[in-house]
């Protein structure tokens, strides 16, 4: 009898360490994630809200707004029309990639001898107004949805039915596979 084991999930891959750099996203500091998105346009507020509100409903995660933003803010969001913001080519001119929207750690943690995993303690997203403006609401919701479980540590996906998943679309929540990376760290 031959027996076969299915390799693991590789859907997404979830913070980055030193010991794998292939992780695009430093995962969160904690659990509690505290966010601001007071200079959004009401139409990113309704998509930034949206996304944290299933962050917290899908996984271990607890969202909390936070009306003045400071150093302890794990999240801030801002939205404007972008050319070359953290030397990016949002508007793919010289790459011939368009960029919607971006998540960066602005303030990382290194890891320490006994956790090898870098974590972020702030977390900015730019979403371009030149594309979202452009964009339908449920649009909109999936790029918010994405770039809030990039601040969590995930990575792309190649699951269909994941917001994590690159590019224009209207799936606006997270699979089991994403909820089991965010569970499995908080």
């Amino acid at each position: 009898m031959l027996l076969t084991f299915a390799p693991p999930a590789s859907a997404n891959a979830f913070g980055w360490s030193y010991l794998h750099p292939s992780g695009c996203c430093a995962q969160a500091d904690n659990k509690d994630h505290y966010y601001n998105y007071s200079s959004l346009t009401s139409y990113m507020k309704v998509a930034g809200n949206y996304a944290m509100i299933k962050l917290d409903s899908q996984t271990d995660m607890a969202t909390h707004y936070d009306s003045t933003p400071d150093k302890h803010t794990d999240v801030e969001m801002f939205d404007q029309y972008y050319d070359d913001y953290w030397g990016l080519d949002w508007d793919g001119s010289s790459t011939g990639k368009n960029i919607y929207a971006h998540a960066k750690c602005v303030r990382i943690i290194s890891p320490g001898l006994i956790n090898g995993w870098w974590k972020c303690d702030q977390y900015e997203i730019r979403f371009d107004l030149a594309d979202m403006s452009r964009f339908s609401e449920n649009e909109r919701k999936k790029t918010a949805c994405h770039e809030v479980g990039h601040t969590t540590g995930l990575d792309h996906s190649s699951q269909s039915d994941s917001c994590m998943k690159s590019g224009r679309s209207t799936v606006r929540t997270y699979t089991s596979h994403d909820v089991a990376h965010i569970n499995g760290r908080f």
